[in-house]
């Protein structure tokens, strides 16, 4: 075993602390116990992150982000048994396998081992040979708000993402939010917080900061993302003339942000 790595202990504690649903602390527990089984000594830890994480996890519409480090890439058998336990989860985990080196990579797009998405099924490991655009957001996520499923604290694993690189890869993000993510409009103030204050947040801290910060001409679009979002009700519309100037307006926000205006 990784001298990284620690014993698989249960998980019900630290997920219900969180107002976890109990399927999903079942599920979150079988699923680590057969990943850590199938890594044996190539696991360093496995984390949780992302919604559940920041205690804003809605069971209509949330995923369950899982992030996966590894001291080496994942041999072909470990990743079998890893799709078969994926398969068998029963919820919606998206996780992400990286090793240790790859997690500490300071540039985007960055280089993962793979990635499980929850809508794929039957399960597969996604490559992407020319990197992960939003991996370092998910990396800071992970230092400030992760959860050790199994292993040692995220932080002792995990650094956090230097600034310039974080803001780098918000860039490369910003023009992939409107027609590509669930709930645009709280992406675009997730951002726009992150710029003002160097650090992320969750959608919906993203948007009640965002009621107080920004233009009050867009309280009722956000307002009526953040009552869906909390209803768990999707928000991934396509775009609209309402939403594309509102990511214009985020845009200058962000550049105001930057020149200090």
């Amino acid at each position: 075993m990784s001298k990284d790595a620690t014993e698989p202990q249960p998980i019900a504690a630290d997920l219900g602390r969180l107002c976890c649903p109990p399927e999903i602390t079942r599920a979150l527990d079988a699923y680590s116990r057969e990943v850590a089984a199938a890594l044996a000594g190539n696991l360093v830890g496995i984390y949780l992150c992302g919604s559940l994480a920041r205690q804003c996890y809605h069971p209509a519409t949330s995923d369950v982000d899982i992030v996966v480090v590894t001291v080496e890439p994942c041999s072909e058998p470990s990743i079998t048994r890893i799709l078969a336990a994926h398969a068998r989860s029963g919820v919606p985990i998206d996780a992400i396998f990286v090793t240790r080196a790859q997690a500490d990579l300071d540039h985007t797009p960055t280089p993962i081992d793979f990635a499980l998405k929850p809508a794929d099924a039957p399960p597969r490991a996604f490559r992407s040979p020319a990197g992960m655009g939003d991996w370092l957001l998910i990396r800071q996520d992970l230092y400030e708000c992760g959860l050790a499923i199994h292993g040692s604290p995220a932080r002792t694993v995990i650094r956090p993402v230097p600034w310039q690189a974080l803001a780098a890869s918000l860039d490369f993000l910003f023009p992939h939010i409107v027609p590509r993510f669930k709930n645009p409009v709280l992406m675009l103030c997730r951002i726009c917080r992150a710029f003002a204050n160097r650090a992320l947040s969750s959608k919906r801290t993203a948007g009640e900061w965002a009621l107080a910060h920004l233009d009050p001409r867009w309280r009722p679009l956000i307002e009526s993302s953040l009552m869906k979002y909390r209803s768990g009700v999707a928000d991934d519309q396509g775009p609209d003339a309402t939403l594309e100037a509102f990511a214009h307006y985020s845009s200058e926000y962000i550049a105001n942000v930057r020149t200090g205006a």
